[in-house]
């Protein structure tokens, strides 16, 4: 089976829900056979108390991250403030997020056949990138909460046109409503060069 990584703004122990849904990709993942491991932000949207118990956080090199282990998957947290502030502040963050995931990414993860990155926010797609070419492996690069029709109101799009995020990206993968995304990611797997 497959090597995967996910790259995600959010995961368990945090509560929002872009980290519920992740999180239960990785399970559904790696009941599927793949190994996994995952590269986010310590907790700061919805802090979840009952959830950080299940799952401590390591402290590594001072607080710069933590380490995680997820129903076997180990997880890598990079720190980061509670949700709040200005946006200038938030981009600093997401700014910090990318530097140290990417560098865990190449010093601490081993090979991958898949890095799946999970906007938002958009620039993790090119961290993504970025990873997946130092690891040899394939990305599937999940966009969500893009609205285009906002963009095609105040005139940045327009109607009908179609955007390439990153080169050399694979294809596009859409997933109908109610749909278990683990089956879909079948055909972005290499076999894995390990035995």
């Amino acid at each position: 089976m497959a090597r995967i990584l996910i790259l995600s703004l959010v995961f368990a122990p945090d509560g929002v829900s872009t980290a519920v849904i992740v999180s239960e990709l990785a399970q559904d993942l790696q009941a599927m056979g793949h190994r996994l491991t995952v590269l986010t932000t310590a907790p700061h949207y919805n802090l979840d108390a009952e959830a950080r118990a299940r799952q401590p956080l390591r402290r590594r090199w001072g607080g710069l991250f933590y380490r995680s282990d997820y129903h076997g998957v180990p997880v890598w947290h990079t720190a980061m403030p509670r949700k709040g502030g200005s946006a200038l502040s938030r981009a600093r963050d997401y700014l910090i997020f990318h530097a140290i995931s990417l560098w865990l990414g190449v010093a601490a993860v081993g090979r991958q056949d898949v890095v799946f990155a999970v906007s938002p926010p958009l620039t993790i797609g090119v961290i993504g990138w970025l990873l997946a070419r130092v690891k040899g492996a394939r990305l599937v690069y999940n966009v969500q909460e893009l609205y285009p029709d906002a963009a095609v109101k105040v005139g940045v799009l327009r109607a009908g046109s179609r955007t390439r995020a990153l080169p050399g990206a694979g294809r596009a993968l859409r997933l109908p409503p109610g749909a278990r995304a683990g089956r879909h990611l079948r055909p972005f797997a290499k076999p894995s060069r390990e035995g």
